[in-house]
């Protein structure tokens, strides 16, 4: 039997399907944010049904993010935010083996880009001893209050400061981004579990990681092998974007295949 379905129809189809993921992905926002939705009130606030809502947090339970609750959801444990104090402490040896690798990727006179990770964080820590006359950029307060104590010239983004990780974000954070061409980004990652990239629990953060990727020669990512056992819900790069990923020998052998298609790994 023939498909009769007009290209009207089609683009209609399309726009449905877009407006849902866009509704979709701002209440996962919501939800990593605050910890908990009302779906009563987010039915008013996009102007849909209770039934839409509710579907839409069955969709958000089915890949992990919220559990169902009374009126609405609250995010999954597994899901919440860590603070900038929770993931530092983890896995502090091989942050320490990742960073120092990553040290040996600077050269003398390099313009390099800090993200707010805490595997980036221990890069900078390294930079303060050994700073080859680089300049560095962030959007990671701690980072540059560090840097600076250290001598190193370095240049902290403005914007919008999030306590969780305290990361500048937003349009002004963007623009000065737009301006900037450097050598070498560091980039890190909550989490890529079952995922085609390295992602970030919050979406304001994953626009600075992309356009911080824009203005870089090279993009390498830092991130312990925990990582590829934590799931988190917004991705902000493919593989394939990055020129390399440093991790550490506990990396299981099949997702160190994995990534290596797309990818040079380097483990320490």
């Amino acid at each position: 039997m023939k498909c009769n379905i007009k290209p009207c129809d089609r683009l209609e189809f399309d726009m449905r399907a877009k407006t849902t993921q866009r509704r979709r992905d701002e209440l996962a926002e919501v939800l990593l944010r605050d910890g908990h939705i009302n779906a009563s009130e987010q039915a008013a606030l996009f102007g849909v049904s209770h039934e839409t809502i509710r579907k839409d947090i069955i969709y958000l339970e089915n890949i992990g993010l919220a559990r169902k609750g009374y009126g609405g959801a609250v995010v999954s444990p597994e899901e919440a935010e860590q603070s900038f104090s929770e993931k530092y402490v983890e896995n502090q040896d091989q942050k320490r083996r990742i960073a120092v690798a990553a040290r040996a990727c600077i050269e003398e006179g390099d313009a390099i880009l800090l993200d707010s990770g805490s595997t980036v964080y221990a890069l900078a820590r390294l930079l303060c001893v050994q700073p080859a006359g680089v300049t560095v950029f962030t959007n990671s307060l701690k980072a540059a209050q560090l840097l600076q104590e250290g001598g190193v010239h370095t240049y902290l983004l403005g914007g919008r400061v999030r306590a969780s990780s305290g990361a500048v974000t937003g349009t002004w954070a963007l623009e000065q981004l737009s301006q900037i061409r450097v050598q070498k980004a560091f980039l890190g990652t909550s989490g890529f579990a079952r995922r085609q990239g390295p992602c970030i629990e919050s979406f304001e953060e994953a626009q600075i990681k992309q356009a911080m990727m824009a203005c870089a020669q090279q993009k390498i990512l830092l991130g312990d092998s925990g990582k590829a056992r934590r799931s988190t819900l917004i991705q902000y790069a493919c593989w394939q974007e990055l020129d390399m990923m440093i991790t550490d020998r506990g990396l299981d052998e099949e997702t160190g295949k994995e990534i290596a298609q797309h990818v040079r790994v380097m483990t320490v």
